[in-house]
């Protein structure tokens, strides 16, 4: 094999066209990699912080839903409880006044019956003047009629 000055004009030709390759076209590819290169490493690193976050989100999410539940059910428990005790007062009143009605209602009845065996009293003497008076043929009045006989009839 033979160096002569052809072999070494394409071996510096060679060596010029790799130094202008590498400048005009390796170098800015190498360039446009790394930005690309860059570029998915930014992309990769924020959806892992966006992924984070959203994790960090649906906890946080779940933590206030939790808490609105509980305290959902509180409110509707201290209602629930409300409800009741202002049933049972209601109910208690209504039972007091209806209690006093009745007692009342007996009274009245109570006077009633009295005033109604004081008239029966007075129509039963009156009564038993009248047939005495047509058995016997002589006008009798009763100044004091006997109170059992009385009540056994109108009983």
């Amino acid at each position: 094999m033979e160096f002569n000055a052809t072999f070494l004009v394409s071996a510096i030709s060679f060596i010029i066209f790799t130094f202008i390759m590498n400048i005009i076209f390796y170098k800015p590819i190498e360039k446009i990699m790394d930005e690309r290169q860059r570029f998915i490493n930014e992309a990769k690193s924020d959806a892992l912080n966006s992924n984070t976050r959203a994790d960090e989100i649906l906890k946080d999410r779940e933590t206030r839903l939790n808490k609105s539940i509980a305290d959902s059910k509180k409110i509707v428990a201290e209602k629930v409880n409300t409800a009741n005790e202002n049933s049972r007062a209601l109910t208690g009143q209504a039972k007091q006044k209806s209690q006093e009605e009745i007692a009342s209602a007996k009274l009245n009845l109570q006077q009633e019956a009295q005033l109604s065996k004081e008239e029966l009293k007075a129509k039963v003497k009156d009564l038993a003047e009248v047939i005495s008076s047509k058995v016997t043929g002589i006008d009798m009045k009763i100044e004091n009629p006997d109170i059992e006989l009385v009540n056994r009839i109108l009983n």
